[in-house]
């Protein structure tokens, strides 16, 4: 708790992720992506509220069905997925996603549809103690171009593209692996449309 408090007295409760990129980055880092990622981009991700470690308002210890928190909550606590009726999966969007075996955290999505130059955004709450994980883009079709960008409390990975993952198939696989552990918090992934003909399904799933 100490930690907590010193944190929030030099650094504010109330930061978003463009807060966090001004006090970690050295200067030349942050004006190299301001430079070289498109702006309405960056904004709509930095905007987004940052929580400080493991206490984002989705982990609760006193849920212990849901070590990592819930992706779903309401006023009676967190919802598990797998037990919503169909009704309120639609009323809550849910119908496209992809959740852990608890039924409680949302871990990927299939999308319907992305057309050519559409972004499509997902987030992911990284909980601590977890030192590798992976983002598994899947759309099938070569002849289509799909790229992957991804926004880490500690810095923006990619884009990255089909042949990035060394095979062109469809898929862009990426495998993260921290040894001394990957950063929790707010983890954002951005698809985009790079090249597509009409529309095209796909899955992206963050394991």
């Amino acid at each position: 708790m100490e930690g907590q408090k010193w944190l929030n007295e030099h650094w504010g409760e109330n930061i978003t992720l463009g807060d966090v990129a001004r006090i970690a980055y050295f200067e030349e880092d942050y004006q190299n992506i301001i430079e070289n990622v498109d702006l309405k981009l960056l904004n709509e991700v930095w905007g987004q509220p940052y929580y400080w470690g493991s206490r984002h308002p989705r982990v609760c210890e006193e849920y212990p069905e849901c070590p990592f928190g819930a992706s779903i909550w309401d006023e009676t606590g967190p919802l598990n997925i797998h037990e919503l009726n169909l009704s309120q999966i639609t009323e809550m969007g849910l119908e496209d996603v992809v959740t852990d075996y608890s039924g409680y955290r949302i871990i990927g999505y299939m999308d319907k549809s992305i057309s050519d130059g559409e972004k499509k955004y997902f987030h992911r709450d990284m909980p601590e103690d977890l030192d590798r994980f992976t983002y598994d883009l899947v759309w099938g079709d070569a002849e289509d171009s799909l790229k992957l960008t991804i926004f880490a409390p500690d810095g923006v990975m990619g884009p990255y593209y089909d042949d990035s993952d060394g095979v062109v198939n469809g898929r862009i696989f990426l495998q993260i692996s921290r040894p001394d552990g990957i950063d929790p918090g707010d983890w954002y992934a951005v698809v985009e449309g790079e090249r597509v003909f009409g529309t095209r399904k796909f899955m992206l799933l963050v394991l």
